[in-house]
């Protein structure tokens, strides 16, 4: 039994050490292995997103990085985070069913307090 055990962690390490990881630049997303990311600095971006008009959290809005396929939705609290992003200056792009498309321009995202509000209006 303990050879089956020391098997299955051994395969289960060696998987998750192959895996890439998507990291967001400022000009694109890249997959990186372990070894490259451990060389790059990255940092994250969160943030929530609120109705002009009634000041309440959306739920479900996608949030993205222009320039990159990578997408994260809020939280039923209106809630979001991207991860492994390297610092730069970034415009986010959000939408939402029945919201006008939302363009944030020139966000600086660096290494600390990374948190921002975007407010969306109603089409």
């Amino acid at each position: 039994m303990k050879k089956i055990i020391f098997l299955f962690v051994a395969l289960l390490t060696l998987g998750l050490e192959s895996q890439a990881v998507k990291v967001v630049t400022p000009v694109s997303d890249k997959e990186m292995n372990r070894a490259e990311m451990a060389s790059v600095a990255t940092t994250s971006l969160s943030g929530v997103v609120l109705d002009n008009e009634t000041g309440e959290t959306l739920t479900g809005v996608a949030i993205r990085f222009e320039g990159s396929s990578e997408t994260v939705y809020t939280d039923f609290d209106g809630n979001f985070t991207i991860s492994n992003v390297v610092p730069g200056n970034y415009n986010i792009l959000s939408n939402y069913i029945s919201y006008s498309d939302n363009k944030l321009k020139d966000v600086n995202v660096n290494a600390v307090n990374n948190v921002i509000r975007l407010v969306l209006k109603k089409d």
